[in-house]
């Protein structure tokens, strides 16, 4: 039986899941979901403090090698910011049957993994920011090991997510 309101895959392109999973974990239980937008809130306002700063040197400063070398480092603040946005568009967050798992990475592809068998706890942590924003961070514990994945920040939904990963974990509680 599916997780209800999960019959859907939230904003990832499926065909990127394909890769990672095992022919046995594609179903309709599959929980996948991109990372909140917030994860670059710092970086767009690195990039408008860069943008002003920029703006006010260039009112001061009236050497023109001065003012390319400060818009070449707003330039550089800026595709920071690009890099990021291209970064999160690629990833994602995946809970199937049997484990966890999160793809990251452009330059350097990275999967981490955690098998469900050996989640023990549980938990969702949100800041005031994150209830405002509408993200979290879904934090998954085993015992006496340390994971490749431990912690998710930036899930858009945290509630939600939350109760579809236990639903996946620890049973439908429909049995």
């Amino acid at each position: 039986m599916p997780i209800p309101g999960f019959l859907a895959v939230r904003n990832v392109n499926p065909h990127h899941l394909q890769k990672y999973l095992l022919p046995q974990e594609m179903d309709d239980d599959t929980v996948l979901i991109r990372r909140h937008p917030a994860v670059f809130l710092q970086q767009v306002f690195e990039t408008l403090g860069a943008l002003i700063l920029a703006g006010v040197l260039t009112g001061f400063v009236h050497n023109s090698t001065a003012v390319t070398v400060i818009w070449v480092g707003f330039l550089m603040v800026a595709s920071r910011l690009v890099f990021k946005v291209f970064e999160w568009s690629d990833e994602f967050f995946a809970v199937t049957k049997v484990r966890a798992i999160l793809v990251h990475g452009i330059v350097t592809r990275r999967v981490d993994m955690m098998p469900l068998s050996k989640v023990t706890d549980l938990t969702v942590d949100r800041s005031i920011l994150g209830r405002m924003l509408g993200y979290g961070t879904i934090v998954l514990e085993s015992a006496g090991q340390d994971q490749a994945l431990s912690r998710v920040e930036y899930v858009p939904e945290p509630e939600s997510i939350y109760l579809d990963i236990s639903a996946v974990a620890f049973g439908h509680g429909d049995d």
